[in-house]
């Protein structure tokens, strides 16, 4: 089988890598749609109310993230929390009611003194 003058083997790497970037598109798309298997591609959060801000190591401004408030997503925003622990998080609010303070934090299974101080300049509670 000729195929634009390709040789056979030329022709069978040519539909390999067109059978490769199917399949990619199509994970791709299924991402897009399907956006609790990629949280990665997840549209960001909209701005309601304005946070307090804090100032960045390199000098600007940034949003801090209301426990009271935050959702799953955002609080995974947090260095160190993933999805389990934004769980928690929220589970324990629901559980307790409102934080009143930022430490009560370290009262959920997963938050020590480590993690707690690579976030504390990150969240807030109103």
């Amino acid at each position: 089988m000729q195929f634009f003058n390709f040789t056979p083997h030329e022709t069978k790497a040519l539909l390999f890598l067109l059978l490769a970037l199917l399949v990619g598109s199509g994970i791709t798309l299924y991402k897009k749609t399907h956006p609790q298997f990629a949280p990665e591609l997840m549209v960001e959060r909209k701005k309601t109310d304005p946070l307090p801000q804090t100032e960045s190591p390199s000098g600007e401004a940034q949003e801090k993230i209301d426990l009271n408030k935050a959702t799953s997503f955002e609080l995974q925003l947090l260095p160190g929390v993933g999805p389990q622990l934004s769980r928690r998080i929220i589970e324990y609010r629901e559980a307790n009611g409102k934080f009143h303070q930022i430490e009560e934090l370290m009262q959920i299974s997963g938050i020590g003194l480590k993690t707690f101080k690579q976030i504390k300049d990150y969240i807030t509670v109103e």
